[in-house]
């Protein structure tokens, strides 16, 4: 049988395609999406809480500037001092400014305006510092009047300032304050997690992706032996199981294997089914001519022998008499041959019209039918049989087939004057105590030797003692055959010129 390229030679599987990577792919791209989102949701978070105490932080000091302009309301000497106040900020104190939370900073810077951006007062740390003072100038004070707001400002990205705007009245003055604190140190901060974020998650997401690609691939692996195993199997092997491992007994590997093992049984069991089958058939064809070539010669030579010459009518009627023998023996050949080889294709049991038999009454009829052979050959038959009834559920025909075969060679292979006993019983199984029914033929014939015991029941055997008294060795390979159908089973004794006593067991019909 031939097979497409496809399914007779499989290319190796590509690995980008192949299960392990696909899972492993789907594992490792899902968790580097749930670190990214946790990643940035840290990030987005610590920045944040950044955001919140420094805003925090300005809002402390902004109220406390705007405590003292409050002080500084009654005349102008006062806002003088005020501006003076302003100037001299944290000139006597120059220890980082602190706030009970998570930050500290070095510098504070504040810057006075009017409503229209004109600077009135700086501190010394802007002072100092006049690109500073400039990004803080550039600020739009439009909306200001309305409330505080937090805004970032600086020359650039190195020295950005969280700056908080708010308006005050000191001495009747409107004014704008601008309170900043450096934010470098919290950009630092900020600069750190991302970068420690940007290094944690791939090299997390790259050591669950080799975790997982190990994890598959150690779940994957009995997949493999079992594919090379089964590779592997061939029509003679097919019995062999694949063992899964201990640890995969009870897991879907262990299912699978079962699953597989028996898928193979059955193969198994289909292949020798249709193997049995072909040596049947060849069987048969050998037998048949075997077995047909010398009744066939004998005919053959018969005929020639009466054509040769003219003959009288009584010997023609010899002839014709040795040729319809000749004939009724191919005839039982041809059919015994025709029984064996249904039964070996499995068409005995479908042919069969199931029936309880007696078989009291089976071993009566029997003896009957062979009553004159028995006669004409001095052997009596006795026909024994209990009391109780010993009824099987089975083919009648198939029955007294087998009888007739197991009688005929009781009678057969008797001497003159010898006895033949038919008996029909029930006894219990010696195995499971279940009830059986038994058909016991013995004879005070010639007997089996020990050595051919085993041989009996193949086809056309027959026994160097057997082979002067006709016959054609298919008897008892019939009998066992209908005994296989009916779920029987023989037993038999023999001794060398003793005789032989078989025994058929079947399953008694339940009442």
């Amino acid at each position: 049988m031939r097979f497409p390229n496809n399914i007779r030679d499989t290319a190796p599987l590509a690995w980008t395609r192949s299960l392990r990577f696909r899972l492993t792919a789907w594992y490792g791209g899902s968790l580097a999406i749930i670190l990214c989102a946790g990643a940035l949701c840290v990030y987005v978070g610590a920045k944040h809480a950044l955001l919140s105490e420094t805003d925090a932080f300005l809002t402390l000091e902004a109220d406390r500037t705007l405590a003292t302009a409050r002080d500084g309301e009654r005349n102008d000497a006062e806002y003088g001092e005020f501006l003076e106040a302003i100037s001299s900020f944290q000139e006597s104190d120059q220890q980082p400014k602190g706030f009970p939370g998570i930050l500290r900073f070095d510098s504070i810077y504040v810057r006075l305006a009017t409503p229209y951006n004109k600077t009135v007062a700086l501190s010394p740390t802007l002072s100092a510092q006049p690109e500073m003072s400039r990004s803080l100038e550039r600020l739009n004070l439009a909306g200001t009047a309305k409330g505080r707001r937090f805004v970032f400002a600086g020359p650039d990205e190195e020295r950005m300032m969280r700056v908080v705007v708010a308006p005050i009245q000191t001495s009747g003055r409107p004014l704008i304050m601008e309170i900043g604190v450096p934010w470098d140190h919290d950009s630092d901060v900020l600069e750190h997690i991302g970068y420690l974020l940007a290094i944690a998650a791939p090299a997390l997401v790259l050591v669950a992706s080799l975790g997982g690609w190990a994890l598959v691939g150690g779940a994957l692996r009995p997949i493999q032996r079992i594919a090379t195993e089964a590779e592997q199997l061939e029509v003679d092997n097919l019995s062999g199981p694949l063992l899964p491992a201990p640890a995969e007994t009870d897991s879907e590997v262990g299912h699978l294997v079962a699953t597989l093992n028996r898928m193979t049984l059955r193969l198994h069991r289909a292949f020798e089914a249709k193997q049995r089958f072909a040596e049947t058939q060849q069987r048969f064809a050998a037998d048949a001519s075997h077995e047909l070539r010398t009744p066939l010669t004998v005919l053959r030579g018969e005929m020639e022998l009466a054509l040769a010459r003219p003959r009288s009518n009584e010997e023609y009627i010899a002839t014709l008499d040795s040729a319809l023998e000749e004939i009724q023996q191919m005839t039982h050949i041809v059919e015994s041959l025709s029984f064996l080889a249904q039964s070996g294709a499995g068409q005995i049991q479908n042919n069969a019209t199931l029936e309880a038999v007696d078989l009291r009454q089976l071993c009566q009829w029997t003896a009957a039918h062979f009553e004159r052979e028995a006669d004409d050959k001095g052997v009596t038959l006795s026909v024994t049989s209990s009391d109780q009834p010993v009824r099987v559920l089975g083919d009648l025909t198939q029955l007294r087939q087998l009888a007739r075969n197991l009688v005929d060679n009781a009678v057969k292979y008797s001497r003159s004057g010898d006895l033949v006993t038919i008996a029909a019983f029930v006894e219990n199984s010696s195995e499971n105590n279940a009830p059986e029914c038994v058909i016991a033929v013995c004879d005070m014939g010639i007997g089996i030797a020990p050595e051919d015991l085993p041989h009996i029941f193949e086809r056309f055997w027959r026994a160097d003692s057997a082979r002067s008294s006709p016959g054609s060795g298919l008897g008892l390979a019939i009998c066992a055959r209908i005994a296989e159908a009916h779920g029987g089973r023989f037993t038999i004794q023999s001794e060398p010129n003793a005789g032989t006593e078989i025994r058929l067991y079947l399953p008694a019909l339940k009442s």
